[in-house]
């Protein structure tokens, strides 16, 4: 009764202490456990570091969706006559214009999680600011909707975040991502570092370490890391594992691609478990996000 007890708590203090929907991830950021920040990614910079969009060529469209399951399910939960939702289902359609000296794109995105809803309207730019350094910024606007019996259900906030990139060579990236800095969006507010290594043609490494920057960094902080193999010319797999301390989880993922000169697809999956009482999970369950995606280029 415990878990229920401090949902409850949760309902009636309103989105401040909510950590119910988790941060939209594309197929290629599931199968990497959510690192990416130095990564040069078109669809992904809407969501994750907008700078990387200066270096690239042409247009985009995608589509992302995963559902989320439960595995091992608690005897607490089945004590407690906690259903776990079965519709909890995200989608996201992304479009990305490269041609014009301002490179970016916009996106829209529909979550449901536990009963928790939100939408995000995204645009996002980004600039050369040297040879091999890029400059970026997101606007995001997000409609939260709570569940039925808590208060003041309808919720929009608008967050802001800003990138850097810089190539330091042909093997090495490094990138910086602060998201929400005006803190409209209590608890989501991060500071993330990242490196891109390629050890060799078809083997890198990619690695994020980050904070919620208002807190203490020894209290909260957050690490992925992932590698990527590279399969002929157009195929690729990714594993990765991620240890996030702010929102009490860890875990792993998995995925695998074909991308080729127009068309795209990907599969990933990751699975995880929460080591907080933040949240609708209980312990020692985990849980298992499936991803599709589906990408054109112009």
């Amino acid at each position: 009764m415990k878990k229920v007890y401090i949902l409850a708590l949760m309902l009636l203090m309103g989105q401040s202490s909510w950590a119910q929907i988790r941060e939209f991830q594309t197929s290629r950021l599931v199968s990497t456990a959510g690192a990416g920040v130095a990564s040069v990614l078109s669809t992904e910079a809407a969501i994750l570091n907008p700078a990387t969009s200066t270096f690239f060529e042409g247009s985009s469209f995608s589509y992302q969706r995963y559902t989320t399951s439960l595995r091992n399910q608690s005897e607490e939960r089945q004590t407690a006559n906690d259903d776990f939702p079965g519709q909890n289902t995200t989608q996201g359609l992304f479009m990305a214009d490269h041609d014009g000296p301002v490179k970016g794109g916009v996106a829209y995105l529909k979550q449901d999680e536990n009963n928790y809803e939100r939408e995000h309207i995204i645009t996002h730019g980004a600039a050369p600011i040297g040879e091999s350094t890029s400059m970026g910024l997101s606007y995001r606007y997000l409609q939260d909707i709570l569940p039925k019996g808590s208060s003041n259900r309808h919720q929009s906030s608008h967050q802001l975040t800003a990138g850097l990139l810089q190539i330091v060579d042909e093997k090495t990236v490094v990138g910086l991502v602060l998201v929400d800095p005006t803190r409209t969006t209590p608890n989501e507010e991060r500071l993330i570092a990242g490196l891109q290594y390629a050890f060799a043609d078809k083997l890198t490494l990619i690695a994020d370490i980050g904070t919620q920057y208002t807190e203490d960094v020894k209290d909260k902080y957050l690490w992925r890391g992932a590698l990527q193999l590279q399969l002929f010319d157009d195929f690729f797999f990714r594993a990765g594992k991620f240890y996030d301390n702010i929102r009490g989880t860890k875990g792993f993922g998995w995925g695998a691609g074909w991308i080729g000169p127009r068309l795209g697809v990907e599969f990933a999956q990751s699975l995880s478990d929460q080591f907080s009482d933040n949240s609708y999970i209980y312990h020692n369950e985990t849980l298992v996000d499936t991803s599709i995606s589906a990408i054109i280029k112009f």
